[in-house]
């Protein structure tokens, strides 16, 4: 198998120099779903005004397809955090803005019942239009994305709507405390390894431990000629 579920841990996995960017600016980007691939998480309906912003996170530690989707050349770096820390400092950059937070796996469901959630959904809408239905929708897909297993972080703002074009918001965050570990490619040359591993310990002083994941890393070779006393 090529995924392993995590140990409370959430996963993201992000070119090389947006990892950067993030540690320099100190700012994490959440986009408009309009933003997506996917028309399902488009249909997000205006509240006053307002709108919904979201970043995806991975629940699995090891995952071959996450690697290949979002690591394009073996640029990728996989940073990770706890659930509970990605919480404490999102809310604390946005609490004073008057924006409203939510993190929570994905519930992955057949396409009628993901029909059926939606129209309900909608409904809910028509009778009570909070934030807190109008987000409701990020945390269901289709099965067909279950190898995401994701976990999303969402934010509602009364007053920015979200639009195609990249109109997402950024978060104040620290960017040494949130990361707790840096993983790369495990596709990627040893040359590049080694000049990433270089720029997060020495250039931007990360103490948390970089490497290159183990997903391909050779077994150790069976001794068939290692025969057992019978």
């Amino acid at each position: 198998m090529s995924e392993k579920k995590s140990s409370g841990s959430i996963y993201r996995i992000m070119d090389f120099a947006r990892v950067v960017e993030l540690f320099n600016t100190n700012e994490l980007y959440f986009a408009s779903p309009s933003e997506w691939d996917d028309p399902y998480e488009k249909r997000g309906i205006p509240l006053n005004g307002g709108g919904v912003f979201a970043q995806c996170w991975c629940q699995l530690a090891a995952s071959d397809a996450m690697w290949r989707i979002y690591s394009q050349h073996g640029m990728g770096v996989r940073i990770s955090t706890f659930p509970t820390k990605l919480e404490e400092q999102v809310t604390a950059g946005v609490m004073n803005d008057g924006l409203k937070w939510r993190g929570g796996p994905v519930a992955y469901l057949p396409q009628f019942k993901l029909d059926e959630e939606c129209r309900a959904l909608a409904g809910r809408l028509r009778q009570d239009s909070k934030a807190k239905h109008a987000v409701e929708m990020l945390y269901m897909k289709r099965e067909a994305f279950q190898h995401e297993s994701e976990w999303r972080a969402t934010i509602y703002h009364p007053v920015k709507q979200g639009r195609r074009g990249g109109n997402g918001i950024k978060v104040r965050v620290d960017a040494h405390d949130l990361v707790n570990r840096i993983l790369l490619d495990p596709r990627a040359p040893d040359a590049l390894i080694d000049a990433f591993k270089f720029y997060f310990e020495k250039k931007l002083k990360f103490k948390g431990r970089v490497g290159r994941s183990v997903l391909y890393r050779s077994p150790d070779p069976i001794d068939f000629d290692d025969e057992e006393d019978v």
